[in-house]
């Protein structure tokens, strides 16, 4: 009886051992197969990750494209209008500096005049020259030349003046000669200006010679004007000299 006993535990024994066997196979398969399903599932949320991350990279990277495109696109319209505003302003100023310069009236200012005449009557410098000017767009270009103590030998008692014709950047489509009435005015500095005694005197196209008024070969031509334009007597009379500045006016006819 006892060792009926021993060998039905023993049989037991077997048997549950067995199953226990089996089990742990079965639990290490089972975590193996895990173990697969994790690395699959992991490389899958990888996969969808990767996947995505590229999505937004580039829905990023468009709308960054697109805001860089807009953005672009308004500093250039900016840009358009401010070059345009330049632009505008530019020609503008340029029109006006134009309306300046070119002009069938030029008035000169001449200070120092009295060092400018005791160096004429010294021989030092016998005539000063203005800035040329232009008579108007597309014009003459001249120049005044002024004797303070005249242009002729021997007559030191006239201031002389004269127009110089130079050679200028419209001359290819002007009529020649020059065939204008040029005015010179010296403006009485009177401030009353019904009480100013101006000097004035006309240079007409009649009998001119002709090199003083053809087209400039070299870069000026010889200057015709008025070698006894006003005396050193008469100019002392009025206020034709102010703070030791005179102005000369000079008009060209259209």
């Amino acid at each position: 009886m006892e060792s009926h006993l021993q060998s039905a535990m023993g049989l037991h024994l077997d048997l549950t051992c067995g199953k226990l066997n089996n089990t742990q196979v079965e639990l290490k398969n089972a975590q193996k197969q895990i173990r697969r399903l994790e690395q699959v599932e992991l490389k899958n949320a990888q996969e969808r990750i990767r996947k995505l991350e590229q999505v937004e990279l580039k829905d990023a990277q468009e709308r960054i494209r697109k805001l860089e495109q807009v953005e672009l696109k308004n500093a250039q319209e900016r840009i358009r209008k401010l070059e345009q505003v330049e632009l505008k302003n530019a020609q503008e100023r340029i029109r006006k500096l134009e309306q300046k310069v070119h002009t069938p009236i030029f008035v000169w200012k001449i200070d120092q005049f009295n060092r400018i005449m005791s160096e004429a009557k010294e021989g030092l410098k016998n005539k000063i020259e203005s800035d040329p000017f232009y008579t108007e767009m597309p014009g003459y270009k001249l120049k005044v030349s002024f004797y303070p103590n005249s242009s002729v030998f021997g007559m030191n008692s006239y201031v002389s003046v004269f127009i110089v014709v130079m050679k200028g950047k419209y001359d290819a489509i002007l009529p020649w000669p020059f065939n204008k009435k040029v005015t010179f005015t010296l403006i009485d500095q009177e401030e009353d200006l019904l009480k100013r005694d101006n000097v004035v005197a006309e240079l007409t196209p009649d009998n001119i010679v002709p090199g003083t008024i053809s087209r400039p070969r070299r870069e000026e031509n010889v200057g015709r004007g008025k070698p006894q334009f006003i005396s050193h007597r008469k100019l002392q009379t009025r206020s034709y000299i102010m703070d030791d500045t005179l102005f000369l006016q000079v008009e060209v006819d259209p």
